[in-house]
């Protein structure tokens, strides 16, 4: 951020970007006539003290109060003094709705009026896509200003005033316009699993081979056949003679479409779905790989590619690595309803930088590249088809089906290398099967309740409700999971019980509001803010004025909920008692008489550590066994922390654990197996 002084001799540009970690590229690529500083995000909030209900808006107006934020005190004023001593500015913070906000502020802290402001755009960190922004500026945009801010206005409305609720009255930390609208979805869902009632059905099959499955089906659609009760199948399998008179081939094509480039949320789900990568960190990794110039602007929720220059070098390199018949053109691209098509689908910068010729990245950041590369070739590549081959048996008035599938073109699956195979080299079986009449059994099923969501599910399902944006999808859920709503079950989320309340509590006066229909009707009001067709204070007044009633409603008719006793008294002040309080984290004790009597304890009483047998090398003190609170995992680490932090490393701490029977072989295994996928 200080490399500035160093320069001899001033520049005359100055362009302010929002991460610092573009600086040295973007500086390598302006020369000595030009300074790079960053924003580092926002620099101005809506206030909170000195407002009313600490909303930061001018009610009657439905204006916002802004601050500077306290910790950008130091960038503010080294853009003040930046701007001061140059000729042109150029705002160039990300090209969507929350860049357009951040140029928008830092031009307000301008003090040098002599000074030609300009807003560019680029969207990739490239010195063409670079110095052709340079070449087309154009002004703040102050449609895309108005929807961010009524969006930031929205949040702080509802989240502010619906969490005043919920901590007053059951003593819950937090809701939200669009989390709360997920969490009733997830509830939603948790209610239909509560709700399920299995059925029952058998069906009849033989694995004949490690390849081949004999299935029992119907005599006319050779469909599998479902029998409600096991006494069924019984009576079939009695009548069975193990000889199987050959009726017919059935032969049918299926075609299988490559998948349409990556946006923000099929490419959050490609990373948890492939590598089980949390939704934070995937966003993180991409994040830096923009940063890096390696792929296009990431926060998108288009699929459209439209540069020139990429399609003819996609072209290029399709053709000279697979053949020209394998390139199929430019992907086909229908929007939906609420996408915003400002940018382009998430793409390499450059299509010849496969993902085993860049150095240097960190694991995820391998994995995200791998992951929008492959899916970029395939986008342009042609179909695949498959052979589908039903051989039909007959014993007795019985039928049975055996199944194969060969890749007759396998397209774009050539990237992942697989071969098509000859038609001449199918082979249609026509002989009679004499079988084993031990292999075919009758087999139980049952149906299953809907699964609960998982970081992935979660996501296409606010993409498919149209609520939250490519900016958002991430933190709705890491926001859930950190008020304490939602806990991990294996790869599911599952609601906690201060969910179910909250839910209970919002549904059951505000359920027009918090849902995902309003919520995205809501969405759309935005986009029409940021496309002229809406204006923002009217829109916002219109909100206030019909929500805020319903707040004090509310307010009155709900009963606080009232507190839980222990039956014991405050050991510390002697006069109040011991309740059972709801904090950030997790549930604690505390005395009824707080703040006056600030005495708390774990509800649970804190498990002593347990000692390991092994001395840490850097105090000499003992080497204890814990839990980590974020992940549940054990660790091996100083008993003196945080005193001493020394942590044993992974490969040692995991066959200690096993002696200690603190984790079981399978879990020792798991471990070593993530162990070792790091360090490659």
């Amino acid at each position: 951020m200080k490399g500035w002084k160093k320069l001899k001799i001033m520049s005359k540009n100055l362009l302010i970007v929002e991460s610092p970690n573009k600086l040295e590229k973007i500086q390598s690529f302006l020369g000595k006539d030009w300074i790079v500083s960053a924003s580092v995000g926002h620099i101005k909030d809506l206030a909170t003290w000195g407002t009313p209900l600490r909303l930061g808006l001018d009610l009657d107006e439905m204006k916002p109060k802004y601050i500077n934020i306290k910790d950008k005190k130091e960038v503010i004023e080294e853009i003040k003094e930046l701007s001061n001593k140059v000729k042109n500015i150029y705002l160039a913070t990300d090209p969507d709705r929350e860049g357009e906000a951040i140029s928008y502020h830092i031009q307000s802290i301008i003090e040098n009026d002599k000074a030609n402001i300009k807003r560019i755009t680029f969207n990739e960190i490239t010195k063409e896509s670079l110095l052709n922004a340079i070449k087309n500026p154009k002004d703040i945009d102050l449609d895309l200003v108005h929807s961010q801010e009524s969006r930031r206005i929205l949040d702080r409305i509802i989240g502010f005033r619906l969490s005043y609720l919920t901590n007053k009255k059951i003593s819950a930390r937090s809701a939200g316009r669009v989390k709360s609208a997920v969490l009733k979805l997830i509830i939603d869902r948790e209610n239909e699993i509560r709700k399920f009632v299995p059925e029952n059905w058998w069906t009849i099959a033989g694995e004949i081979n490690d390849k081949n499955k004999l299935i029992n089906v119907s005599s006319d659609k050779y469909i599998e056949i479902k029998y409600k009760t096991e006494k069924e199948t019984k009576k079939i399998l009695k009548s069975l003679t193990g000889e199987f008179e050959f009726v017919d081939n059935k032969a049918t094509t299926k075609k299988i479409k490559p998948p349409l480039p990556l946006e923000m949320a099929t490419y959050l789900m490609g990373m948890y779905n492939s590598y089980g990568t949390p939704n934070n960190s995937a966003t993180i990794a991409i994040q830096n790989l923009y940063e890096k110039g390696i792929i296009t602007y990431p926060r998108t929720d288009s699929k459209r590619i439209s540069s020139k220059s990429f399609i003819e070098s996609m072209e290029k390199y399709i053709s000279s690595n697979y053949g020209k018949e394998y390139y199929e053109g430019v992907p086909a691209v229908k929007m939906k309803k609420g996408d915003q098509d400002a940018h382009e689908a998430i793409r390499p910068v450059d299509i010849f930088n496969t993902p085993s010729e860049i150095k240097g990245l960190k694991i995820n950041e391998k994995r995200a590249y791998t992951l929008i590369w492959t899916t970029t070739v395939k986008a342009f590549m042609i179909q695949s088809v498959n052979k589908i081959l039903k051989s039909i048996y007959k014993d007795g008035e019985n039928y049975f089906s055996l199944t194969d599938s060969f890749i007759l073109e396998n397209g774009f699956k050539i990237v992942d290398g697989l071969d098509s195979i000859n038609p001449k080299d199918i082979k249609y079986i026509k002989d009679n099967l004499k079988i084993d009449l031990n292999l075919i059994k009758s087999i139980p099923h049952q149906t299953t309740p809907p699964a609960r969501y998982n970081p992935s599910s979660l996501i296409k399902l606010m993409k498919d409700v149209g609520i939250g944006r490519p900016s958002t999808y991430s933190g709705v859920t890491s926001g859930l999971i950190g008020f304490g709503y939602l806990k991990k079950e294996g790869n599911s989320l599952k609601p906690t019980e201060i969910a179910e309340e909250v839910n209970n509590l919002l549904q059951g006066n505000f359920n027009d509001i918090v849902n995902e229909k309003y919520t995205a009707e809501m969405e759309d009001s935005l986009d029409d803010i940021a496309n002229g067709k809406k204006n923002w204070t009217k829109y916002l007044k219109d909100f206030w004025k019909t929500f805020e009633p319903r707040v004090n409603e509310a307010d009155e008719k709900i009963p606080k909920k009232p507190p839980v006793y222990t039956g014991k008294n405050c050991p510390e002040c002697k006069k109040g008692k011991l309740i059972i309080k709801r904090g950030r984290y997790n549930e604690f004790i505390s005395c009824d008489r707080f703040p006056e009597c600030r005495h708390t304890e774990p509800l649970v009483p804190k498990e002593k550590p347990k000692d390991s047998g092994e001395i840490c090398p850097e105090c000499g003190n003992k080497l204890v066994v814990r839990k980590s609170r974020r992940t549940n995992t054990k660790f091996i680490s100083c008993e003196t922390f945080p005193k001493c932090s020394y942590i044993l490393p992974e490969e040692k701490s995991i066959d200690i654990l096993l002696k200690l029977n603190e984790i079981s072989k399978e879990e020792r295994d798991k471990r070593f197996e993530r162990f070792n996928k790091k360090i490659k």
